[in-house]
């Protein structure tokens, strides 16, 4: 099986085959990444790459959808997956090891609202304030790029240039890897998230089920007991 895995492989174009080996994704470093000493093999049909990342040496993997050992296949959905980095925002200042983040993969087609609903829920948050997105992460009131609930429930936005989140779709803003915007959940409490584009990639079946892909940090509480409760207890 392994040689008909490598077989399938170099019969990739080399210019596509190097850009494959230099877009593999490290759990450890978080990012794209070169794999190195790697091998081929058969998985559940398809051809996947296994080895180590050229930066810190962590075992990585590639699957080559497409690569596989049947030349026939379902047609394409259409549908687009949009993957993202999703962390706490405490300040500029905060080291990788301390993020508290999530990926998430959902549909480019959900709309804003049901992003935000997913992102709350995958901090353990619950789903119940109103919220925005912005592209000023110091001052979200000048943001040139804002999308708020307000807009949706007739309540007065921050300002009128303010669009809002049930009929704006997450393709409609978020355009390529690499575009951040802050995620503001509650105008009291002020939790703030950033939201950074990771990839897209086609979708083979239509799911429309959103995923949390990694969970790395613990989220802290919502609403933490008050000090009176505390010390009542």
């Amino acid at each position: 099986m392994a040689k008909e895995a490598l077989k399938k492989w170099m019969e990739l174009p080399a210019n596509i085959r190097s850009k494959i080996l230099s877009t593999v994704w490290c759990g450890q470093c978080r990012t794209a990444v070169t794999i190195c000493d790697y091998s081929t093999d058969f998985d559940g049909g398809v051809v996947v790459l296994r080895g180590f990342c050229g930066a810190c040496g962590h075992k990585v993997a590639r699957v080559l959808e497409g690569c596989g050992e049947s030349s026939k296949r379902a047609p394409q959905c259409g549908l687009e997956y949009y993957i993202f980095d999703v962390w706490l925002y405490w300040d500029e200042k905060c080291t990788d090891e301390k993020k508290i983040l999530r990926k998430i993969q959902i549909a480019g087609t959900k709309s804003l609202y049901n992003f935000a609903k997913v992102i709350t829920q995958a901090f353990g948050f619950y789903f119940d304030h109103c919220f925005g997105f912005y592209n000023n992460f110091q001052r979200y009131g000048d943001s040139s790029m804002a999308y708020e609930l307000f807009v949706d429930v007739d309540e007065e936005p921050l300002s009128s240039t303010r669009k809002g989140v049930k009929k704006v779709k997450i393709n409609q803003v978020f355009k390529s890897a690499g575009q951040k915007m802050l995620f503001l959940f509650d105008y009291g409490d002020e939790w703030r998230f950033v939201v950074e584009l990771k990839e897209i990639n086609q979708a083979e079946k239509c799911d429309l089920k959103p995923k949390i892909l990694e969970s790395i940090g613990k989220a802290p509480e919502q609403y933490p007991p008050c000090e009176d409760e505390v010390e009542n207890d």
